[in-house]
């Protein structure tokens, strides 16, 4: 009897040292950055750059770059942002990770090239159910302009380029 009662203890000890790791093995994954880019979209707490939806959640940080914490309502399309992610990124289209910290970038630079963006999108933008992914943006200081290439999510099979003015923010032309 005596052998049962110490290998039943022995059971209940293993579960809960078991569990224990379970939690302490999402708190020892790795924390990856993601790509650098732009807010496409804001929907049920979710944000897309680039080519992937990031969760944001209770533990999830959004801050900018001075530090100064923010709030997912402070998050607007056409920010410029770094993300980085714990648990990898799934592979779905757009891909799916949990955001653990959303870095806001507010540089001069940054601060443009978000101006720039926001007005591509928007031009672009026919309906709100209409998904834009911004895939690069190159600032050409010689002819005042950013190139930014985009992507609408419902046709992948190309991009294509909208060409805005660096001090109005004019839509140039779009091919």
């Amino acid at each position: 009897m005596k052998m049962i009662v110490n290998l039943f203890i022995y059971i209940i000890v293993a579960f809960i040292l078991a569990s224990c790791q379970s939690s302490d093995w999402k708190m020892r994954e790795a924390i990856d950055k993601g790509e650098e880019g732009f807010i496409t979209d804001l929907d049920d707490k979710r944000i897309l750059i680039k080519g992937t939806y990031y969760k944001v959640t209770n533990n999830t940080y959004i801050q900018d770059q001075h530090g100064n914490d923010l709030d997912f309502s402070d998050l607007e399309i056409g920010m410029k942002v770094k993300p980085w992610h714990r648990g990898g990124v799934k592979k779905s289209f757009p891909g799916k990770a949990e955001a653990e910290l959303i870095l806001v970038l507010t540089d001069e630079k940054s601060l443009a090239e978000q101006r720039a963006v926001t007005a591509a999108l928007d031009h672009v933008s026919k309906a709100d159910s209409q998904r834009f992914m911004v895939l690069d943006v190159v600032h050409l200081p010689s002819e005042h302009v950013y190139n930014i290439e985009m992507m609408n999510r419902s046709n992948l099979d190309s991009s294509f380029m909208v060409t805005v003015e660096d001090l109005t923010d004019e839509i140039l032309f779009i091919k």
